[in-house]
């Protein structure tokens, strides 16, 4: 993860917004960004923006052992194309945790199929959580929205 700081006057995106990901298959090895300083008002000093790039991860495990300086370099030629960056970052901080994202152990899915073998035989008990359908906010909240709507038409 590397935190960067530019000049607002040389970033020519708006940077309304949360961030971006990157899909996997375009070729970069950031996988997405968040604007802390459009997020959270004082998170950069007035006249700047703060930004946090994300690298790494169970497609790219290299990028942990990069030199911060190599880090840096790498998160700014790639996103200063996508955000209309044209100057070097005025502050930069990288921060390393190499098993930062959570990945499912081998042989999960055959653990949620015995898990659903068991929770049929017991009617009005469901689950809901990451370990189900993915870790993503977005997976959660649909999962939710579905077990929600399954207690209550059993429930009318």
């Amino acid at each position: 993860m590397d935190s960067l700081g530019y000049r607002k006057k040389d970033v020519a995106h708006s940077l309304h917004g949360f961030g971006f990901l990157v899909p996997r298959s375009a070729g970069l090895r950031v996988l997405g960004s968040v604007w802390n300083s459009s997020l959270f008002p004082g998170r950069a000093p007035d006249g700047q923006t703060l930004l946090t790039a994300f690298v790494g991860g169970v497609t790219d495990p290299a990028a942990t052992k990069l030199k911060p300086e190599e880090l840096t370099e790498l998160v700014h030629r790639e996103i200063s194309p996508l955000l209309f960056i044209n100057s070097e970052p005025v502050f930069s901080h990288v921060t390393t945790w190499p098993r930062a994202l959570p990945q499912y152990n081998l042989g999960h899915g055959d653990r949620l199929v015995a898990v659903a073998k068991v929770c049929s035989r017991f009617p009005g008990l469901w689950l809901s959580g990451n370990y189900l359908r993915g870790p993503a906010i977005g997976s959660c909240v649909d999962q939710a929205l579905a077990v929600a709507e399954e207690v209550r038409k059993r429930r009318s």
